[in-house]
Order: structure tokens, then sequence, then C-alpha cells
């Protein structure tokens, strides 16, 4: 930059920087380009390895319309709440069962999914569903055989080898003959059927575990409800091969098609059996009495009786039908009350018939509850909160149910005692009766009683026969099993999506991070913004080699850049003759010798005497590029008057530029320069030297540095690029503040190209500065 004035104004504090400093994240990214461009490239090749290696997901798809219907509007009671709650629980309910593990077991037992054929690649496996080269059988399998690849080799026509696992076992065998595998059984057989390809097979197979077939269902297959009003749902199944999965659903469909119509049958099938078991006992009690009638009619020769006997026989039969038909209700209503007791009840049609309606409607409920119960129980453990709520309703109308009962049965009693009472006065009268008629005429009337008793049951049990033949599923099949010719995982585009939007959102963060984390001073703008002193100029970075850049490359930009540095230096330093410079830093390696060096040789470029006078001995520098050839004597040994000052210079390889070394370590070396023997000799290297440069120690380690800037003419306080941190300018302003210094400068050293380009400090015909594209490319890789 051109300075307008030599006077240095009062230093100011930091600003506080908002925003983002577009400048500084140029550089951070330009300096980061390789970390860019390989995170770039990881998440993009790591998208990529996802979708080159995933699997293709297929799946199949079928829609279910169910026939779930709510029995109290079966049987005429309107429901106070909306369907659809209702709805959605039975939906619900019968979605768990074919989620259930017993009903999934049935399907296992529908289809063979028991060995797994496979074409081995090199990195995925595919699995030959339909068309396998081999049929697998086996028996007593081994718990150590199940669910590992069983590699099989053929080694000629009729034989093959066996490896088991990745181990180096290997068993041979013949095909169509057994083999033995450890404990198990194994038959191959070839498959005549088999398509073959011009792909080359790598064959092996795996004999699944009960359990792993298991996982296997539950893990793929998706039931959720369609439409609640319309009573529909969607069964979906998921695998890698699309031919399996829809002969999976089919079977899954199929299944419990079947098992829902055998479910809807149960009940009357429980029906017929009962009734069937009461009519084989009624059958040997009628064979009994014909038998009876038969042995009396042969000893008897007849089976008439006198008219005297019908009247009372008349009237005892009556009253006995009417004690039989007690104590059959009496019966029946002591096993339905044992029924509900146990939960198994059956309700006769004759039964019926006397029950008043409320028992019915009540005996109805309990029926109902039950059939939940045994719904629920393919869901739900026992022990679940709905599972005990049915319980107790369950209870609650069965123990209502039994107090009804035993109050019939109470009704019943008190009449069949008034009836026997009755049949008593009249047995009274009958004493005298034949013996043989009276239990001939009891006998015929049970066995009336009996055959009525009969016909009702037969007519019970055709019914329930004829609509256990008459039953149809109203479950039915909206949409059958779909052969997907399109995966649905991975997709593809998301999945190269994801990771393009991934790298640019890593490479963001990850700049961000640099950029948050960056405290070092990046370009121009901040050093003039944060410090508050005047900037003499800036020292680009260079990949030369050397250290005297104004000499060895004189085309350089870092050599242009010097000489503007010495021009705007003789802004500051017109009003006086003999200048003193002092150079300085914060802490080493930001380039403070350096500038030294190449300002005094640029100075003296211009045939102006340039002494060079190393102040920092504590620290003896090996890299200096002027022939020192007596390490023993320099300015540590001049301040303590053991040497002159002419026996310690060193002429340099420039003209008009001469060097002073630091000298052997003193112990006091800020005490030497407290000494009037250090004004003194400046006072008298001014006599000889129209500039000398004082090349200092570290301020920010060192007090030193701070007793030669008290002597300078103008001190130059160095930054480096990308090095100095940005509290560094902090320490400048201490010691501005403290030691009141009015005549300090800063250097930006070592500036990359990308801030140099963003400020105009590019010198384009300039040998180094031809960093293209290209360039920084080779710069990275070392090419």
């Amino acid at each position: 930059m051109m300075l307008e004035s030599n006077k240095i104004g009062p230093p100011v504090a930091l600003p506080n920087t908002e925003g983002i400093d577009i400048n500084k994240l140029r550089v951070t990214i330009w300096d980061n380009i390789l970390w860019i461009l390989l995170i770039f490239v990881v998440t993009n090749t790591a998208a990529y390895l996802v979708i080159r290696y995933s699997k293709d997901i297929y799946q199949s798809v079928s829609e279910l319309k169910l026939d779930i219907k709510n029995e109290a509007t079966e049987l005429g009671i309107a429901t106070i709440t909306s369907d659809e709650p209702q709805n959605a629980d039975l939906i619900s309910g019968e979605i768990e069962i074919i989620r259930s593990k017993l009903f999934l077991n049935i399907v296992l037992d529908s289809i063979n999914l028991s060995v797994s054929y496979f074409n081995k690649g090199e990195l995925l496996n595919h699995e030959l569903f339909g068309n396998t080269p081999y049929h697998i059988e086996y028996k007593n399998v081994d718990d150590g055989l199940y669910n590992i690849p069983l590699h099989l080799t053929e080694t000629d026509g009729n034989s093959f080898s066996i490896k088991v696992g990745e181990s180096q076992r290997k068993i041979t065998g013949k095909f169509n003959e057994p083999i033995n595998l450890d404990a198990s059984v194994v038959t191959i057989k070839r498959n005549p059927n088999f398509k073959e390809s011009d792909e080359e097979i790598e064959f092996f197979f795996i004999i699944n575990s009960r359990d792993v077939l298991m996982n296997y269902l539950i893990a793929n297959l998706t039931v959720e409800p369609l439409n609640f009003y319309a009573k529909t749902i969607r069964v979906a199944f998921k695998d890698n091969n699309p031919s399996k999965a829809r002969a999976i659903l089919q079977v899954i469909d199929d299944v419990y098609l079947k098992y829902s119509h055998e479910q809807k049958n149960l009940a009357n099938k429980q029906k017929i059996d009962w009734l069937n078991n009461e009519l084989q006992q009624i059958e040997e009690k009628m064979e009994g009495y014909e038998n009876y009638f038969k042995h009396f009619t042969l000893q008897n020769k007849t089976n008439n009786l006198d008219e005297d006997l019908k009247r009372t026989v008349t009237a005892i039969s009556r009253l006995d039908s009417q004690r039989y038909e007690f104590a059959s209700r009496m019966q029946e209503l002591n096993q339905l009350s044992d029924g509900l007791r146990s939960k198994k009840f059956f309700v006769s049609p004759g039964l019926r018939k006397i029950l008043p309606e409320y028992i019915s409607k009540n005996l109805d409920r309990v029926q109902e509850l039950f059939l939940t119960q045994e719904k629920l129980k393919l869901s739900y453990n026992e022990t679940t909160f709905a599972y005990r709520e049915l319980e107790k309703e369950i209870e609650t109308h069965s123990t209502r149910a039994i107090e009804h009962i035993n109050a019939l049965r109470t009704d019943i009693m008190k009449r069949s005692q008034e009836v026997a009472q009755q049949k008593n006065l009249l047995e009274s009268e009958f004493i005298n009766m034949p013996d043989k008629s009276t239990q001939y005429s009891k006998n015929e009337r049970f066995y009336k009683l009996y055959e009525e008793f009969y016909l009702i049951l037969m007519q019970s049990k055709s019914g329930f026969e004829i609509a256990k033949a008459g039953a149809t599923t109203d479950f039915k099949i909206l949409s059958p099993a779909t052969f997907s010719d399109h995966p649905i995982a991975p997709n593809r585009l998301m999945i190269a999506g994801i990771g393009l939007v991934s790298s640019f959102t890593l490479i963001i963060f990850f700049i961000g991070f640099l950029y948050i984390i960056n405290n070092k001073i990046t370009n121009l703008q901040e050093l003039e913004k944060l410090s508050g002193v005047p900037v003499l100029g800036v020292i680009p970075s260079s990949k030369l080699e050397g250290n005297l850049y104004i000499v060895d490359q004189p085309k350089s930009i870092v050599s242009e850049a010097l000489r503007t540095l010495r021009t705007n230096l003789e802004y500051f330093l017109s009003d006086t003759v003999q200048k003193v410079v002092a150079i300085s830093s914060t802490v080493s390696g930001e380039g403070k010798s350096f500038v030294a060096i190449n300002l005094g040789a640029a100075i003296a470029m211009s045939q102006k005497k340039v002494l060079l006078v190393d102040l920092d001995m504590r620290k003896v520098k090996h890299n200096i590029p002027f022939p020192v050839t007596d390490h023993t004597k320099g300015m540590s040994t001049i301040l303590i008057r053991r040497h002159s000052w002419e026996e310690c210079l060193v002429k340099t390889q420039v003209d008009y530029l001469d060097f002073i070394p630091s000298g052997p370590t003193p112990p006091n070396p800020s005490e030497l320069l407290l000494r009037e023997d250090f004004n003194a000799l400046l006072l008298e290297l001014k006599k000889h030297y129209e500039y000398i440069i004082l090349d200092t120690p570290p301020v920010g380690l060192l007090t030193d540095g701070i007793q030669a800037m008290r002597q300078a003419d103008v001190s130059i306080y160095i930054f480096r690029a990308n090095y100095s941190k940005r509290e560094f300018m902090l320490n400048l302003q201490r010691i501005i503040n403290i030691n009141k210094f009015t005549n300090i400068c800063s250097i930006l050293n070592a500036m990359s190209s990308a801030g140099e380009q963003a400020y105009g400090y590019g010198y384009g015909y300039y040998e180094d500065e031809k960093n293209t594209g290209v360039k920084k490319i080779k710069e990275i890789f070392k090419i």
C-alpha cells in the first residue's frame, strides 16, 4: 500500500469483526483444497459403493377384503358408537393374526423354504429360487449344520464334493445317493428342469433352521389397513428375489383364507360333535326299551291294559312326563351352570325354548365373549390388559347367568315337588294294580319321550350340518400377489443425491470449522482492520529456494515486493539521512530475519550503504547467507568491549551491504542493550552507514527487542500469513501502549497466492507468479 505520511497516529483497540470475511474464507478454501476434494470424492464414492453393492429388494403386494361382522348388529341390536373404531379394532386383530408366529408356522408348513440355494459372486451372493441345478433332501440334521454355507463342486459327471462353511473340511459323494454330514444324512439330486445360462455358477446351499425362517418372515412381512370402512388390508412381502417374494405372499394369502374358513366353522363342528354324543346315548336307551317291550309281549301274549288302569296310568303318565321334563330341565340347567364355571357350555334348542329371554341374551353374550377370548389368545398374552379386562367381563356375565339359573332351578324344584305330591296320591290309588302293567306303561312313556327328544336333536344336527356344508368364506383377494419388475430399494437416485448433498454439507461444515478455529492472520484486510498501525507492504509466499531472494531471484514476485517495501520505507524516513530500522515480531518463525536480510540487500542495491545487525544474541543463526567464519565475535563481544565493531564486520556478496553477527550467547543480553555502549555504538555506526537495520529478538517472548525499537527511527513489525495468531496483534497494541511508540508499521509476510490475487498484489509477469490451476494440482500431489 502507498503510505501518505510517516506520522503514525495513536494505537487503536482491536475492533469486533462481524459477518464473514470473504477473503479469509477464500484463503481457507484454497489452502485446504486437497481435503475438500478428498471429502467430495470419498463421500460420493461411498454413495456409489452403496448403490453398486447393495442388493435389489423387490416387494410383492396383495389386497384382501375381510368379512368381519359385529355380532350385535347380526342380532339386530343397534350400536351407539361409530363403526369405524369397531372396524379398526377388528381389523387390527386380523392383522395381528397374520403377523403372529402361530399363523406364520402354518405358512412355513405350507411352503418349502428349508433349503436356500445360492450362486456365489465376488461380493454379493444371488439366491437361485425356482431354477436350481440341484435338489437337496435331508433328515436328522445336526444343529451344527444349520445356517452355514455348504459349497458344492462337481468333480465328475456323477460325483461331487462339499466344503462345510469356511473350513477346509471336504466331503465327497455321488448324486442320488445319501451321504453323512456329521450326524445328518443328505441326498443331492440333479434338477432335470434346470435352465442353464451362460453365467458360471459357483453353487452353495444353506439348510435353514426354523427360527431363522420365522425371523425372515417376520422381518419382511408387512400388513397394514387400507380402508377401515371397506374392511380391506394390504399385505406385502419383500425379498431380493421377486419370484420368491410373490410365491411366499401367495402362500400367505391362501393359508389365511383357509385358516379363516376353518375358524368360521369351528363352532358348528363343536355343536355337531355334542349332538352326536347325545344321540348315541338316546339310541342306547331306546334300544333297551324296545327290548323290554318285545320281551313283555312275548311273555304276556298281550300289550293291552284295562280301562280302569288307563285313567290312572294316563294321569300318572302325565305327571311323570312333567317330572321327567322338570328333571331334564334341572339336569340341563346343572350342566349349563357347570359349563359356565368351566367355560365350556352348550345351550340345547330344547332348553333355549324354556329359558327366559333375559337369560338367553346373557348366555349369548357369554358365548360371544368366549369366542372373542379365543381370538385374543392368538395375538395377546394372558397377562395383557385387554385379556384381563375381557376375563373380568366374562366372569361378571357368567356369575349373573348362574344366579338366574339358580333362581330358575328353585322354581322348577318347587313345581316338581308339587307334581310328586300329586303322583303319590295317584299311586296310592294304583297300589293294587298289577306291577307289570305299571312298569310297561312307565317304560312306554319314557320311550315316547326319548323318541321325541331324539327327533328334536336330529333336526338340530341336520341344521348345523347344512350350515357347515354351505358355509363359504367372505374373505376375498381383491388383488393377487404382484410380480415386481422394479426394486423398491435401493433408491439409486436418492442415494446419489444424498451422497452429493452430504459431500457439500460436509465440505461446508469442514470449511466452517476451519474458518471458526482459524485464529491466525490470513489476509491484508484483516491485518489493517485489527492491528491499528500502517501496513508497509505485503510479501507473497514462494516455493523458490534460497534466503537472499533479492539477489538469487531478482525477477521473482518476492523480489518485487521487497523493492516496493524499500520505496514505502523511504516515505517513512524522508526527514532523516542516517536511518535506523528495527525489525521484530512476536515469535520466531514469522520471517523477521528473512525480511531484514532481503530488505537490507534491496536498499543496498540502490547504492546506499547498509549495515545489518543481528541483535538476537540468545540464538545463533546458522542459515545466514553471508560468509561468517568466526562465531566467537559479534554484537555480544562489541558491547562488552572485547572487540571493535570493525573487527566483527562481515562483508557480504552484495555491494554496499555489511553484516555484524550476534556473536556468542551472553548471560545478560537485555542488560547489554540497556548500556550506553549500545547507544554509542549506534551513533558511531550512523557516521559510516546510511541505513542500519536491527534484526531484534521476538518481542512476544523477550524484552531485548524493545530496547532496540526505542533507538530506531522506525520499527517494522512482522506478521506471517496463516502462521501469526490474531492475539499477536494484541501484543503489538500492548507494546505500543506501554512504550508510547508512534513509529511502528507492519508487514504481512508469506501471504498465499489466493490472498495476493484478492488484494491485487499479484504480478503476472514474474517468474513464480504463473501459478495456474495445473501448477496447484502438481504442488498438491508433489509432481
